[in-house]
């Protein structure tokens, strides 16, 4: 394994979306490794999920990162990422089950049925955001710090992602959008591949939804990641925007962080660096 190519994939990810870029610029170099590092396992396991068409290809990824997990947990780790963050020795101390937890999760959204409204929506999103809560909470702030607020602010991230990836969802059979809004609007799966009035509005009402969600799920009590908290500030902005726009998509896909975007994330640095355990941040 060479250092390079987990400086590559750490470049990649931080490259993808600018809340990780501004995030970054809080972060230490250990810090960088090992939650960045963190960050981008979870952005595998997700591609699996995600950008593969076929279910049993993609279980068949998720079964090589379960084996690899357990590998790594015993320092037998193959992957570049695996061999960078368990040289970690808090990293180690993670209980096995907190890593396999998120993979068996996304094994489980395979072949999901579509879900009929935004609540059964967010149910179905929810194992593997809590899972993927569990595991951020425990490298970042240590035991006994409760997930629910992370776990709903999972969820509602990867909606707005799966909303911003509506054509490509759309191409592998998918619908980001629940069926009450395809039925509301006359549209079909197929028909999400496409601009249109009705695929406009439609989006518009779900990203309705996710603002409120997101409105709710920011007054909860608990503590977030900083890369949690930098993409919430992003997604809620982004929604903001999207919600009245003419095309909701291209807004949604448009980054505008500016100034107001670092103070925030500078100010949910300073608030981090105050909650985290001793020892994590050094």
């Amino acid at each position: 394994m060479t250092g390079g190519a987990f400086d590559d994939y750490l470049e990649q990810w931080r490259a993808a979306s600018p809340q990780r870029a501004m995030a970054w610029l809080f972060l230490r170099r250990h810090e960088r490794m090992c939650y960045g590092g963190l960050a981008v396992l979870e952005h595998e396991w997700l591609k699996a999920v995600r950008d593969v068409r076929e279910p049993q290809v993609a279980a068949a990824k998720l079964a090589w990162w379960r084996e690899e997990m357990q590998r790594a947990a015993q320092g037998r780790a193959r992957h570049p990422l695996t061999q960078a963050m368990f040289a970690d020795h808090a990293i180690g101390r993670v209980p096995l089950d907190c890593w396999t937890a998120p993979v068996d999760a996304a094994v489980a959204t395979l072949g999901a049925a579509p879900s009929p409204d935004f609540e059964s929506l967010c149910e179905s999103a929810t194992p593997l955001a809590h899972a993927l809560a569990r595991l951020e909470t425990q490298v970042w702030f240590g035991n006994g710090v409760a997930v629910d607020r992370a776990s709903r602010i999972v969820v509602l991230e990867h909606l707005v992602a799966d909303a911003r990836a509506l054509e490509a969802a759309a191409g592998q059979g998918r619908s980001p959008l629940p069926m009450n809004l395809l039925a509301r609007h006359g549209l079909t799966i197929d028909a999400l591949g496409r601009d249109s009035p009705a695929r406009r509005a439609a989006l518009r009402d779900h990203i309705e939804d996710l603002a409120g969600a997101f409105g709710d799920a920011a007054r909860m009590p608990g503590m977030l990641t900083l890369l949690r908290h930098a993409g919430m500030q992003y997604d809620r902005h982004a929604l903001e925007r999207a919600r009245h726009a003419e095309d909701p998509l291209s807004v949604l896909r448009s980054p505008a962080l500016g100034l107001r975007g670092l103070l925030k994330t500078w100010r949910a640095a300073r608030t981090w660096r105050g909650m985290a355990r001793p020892g994590n941040s050094s």
